[in-house]
């Protein structure tokens, strides 16, 4: 706040004021293609949609203009994307509210990824647990691999030549060192599913001593709460169905 002259002492000392402000720009703004934040009136009041019917376009004076991506009908809403739907977590946090999202982040967190890492597929967009039938997208399964590889001074060949052929696009190696691996990979993932559902059921006992009329958002908790365990627990099941 030292570099807003603008901004009085009074409103730089006044966390209720800087609070509120902080959760204007970050749930009412869009990011922009430089990477910085802007409130666009009219569209801060649309509706998330995914997919969207309306762009913003930005031009060099830092205007911008709402297009339809398609035809509209009349009495139809006007849309714009909050971003991918796949992690309802982040939602919840921004925005709060849950979307039905097809898929949820799986939540495997590495610090400091490598850039093979993130090559291989380690972005929580990518990492999917699908919250209809508990599969797993394919990155889910490349990157526990190849973190457990990394992991594995003695397995650097190995290693290397999976993600020689993840970016050669060598599907016959690439299953063949997953086929190597499987029951290494499928219990490294029944650990993590089992340490979230944990986490969650430990959180949810938590929740239970508070008033919900003192903290109106614990529904809304509770019900985020509810997506992880079912969808966890769906993994949980389609792990423990495949061989060894």
């Amino acid at each position: 706040m030292t570099n807003f002259e603008y901004v009085s002492p009074e409103s730089k000392s006044n966390n209720e004021l800087l609070e509120f402000a902080y959760n204007v720009v970050f749930t009412r703004s869009w990011r922009s293609d430089e990477g910085d934040y802007r409130i666009v009136p009219v569209a801060d009041m649309m509706n998330h949609g995914y997919p969207d019917n309306v762009e913003i376009r930005y031009d060099e004076d830092s205007g911008c203009e709402l297009y339809a991506k398609e035809d509209v009908q009349p009495g139809a809403a006007l849309t714009v994307s909050y971003g991918q739907p796949t992690n309802p977590s982040r939602f919840l946090a921004t925005y709060g509210f849950l979307n039905d999202a097809p898929a949820a982040f799986c939540k495997y967190v590495i610090s400091n990824p490598s850039q093979q890492l993130k090559d291989i597929g380690y972005d929580p967009d990518r990492m999917l647990f699908y919250t209809g039938d508990g599969s797993l997208s394919q990155e889910v399964w490349d990157v526990m691999l190849f973190s457990r590889l990394e992991r594995k001074p003695d397995m650097a060949q190995v290693k290397d030549a999976f993600y020689q052929a993840h970016m050669t696009g060598d599907d016959e190696t690439k299953n063949a060192i997953h086929a190597q691996f499987q029951g290494e990979t499928i219990n490294a993932l029944l650990r993590h599913v089992n340490h979230i559902l944990i986490e969650v059921h430990d959180l949810t006992v938590k929740m239970s001593c508070f008033d919900a009329s003192k903290h109106p958002r614990l529904p809304l908790l509770k019900k985020h709460h509810d997506m992880v365990t079912s969808t966890f627990g769906k993994v949980r099941e389609t792990l423990g169905d495949m061989p060894f």
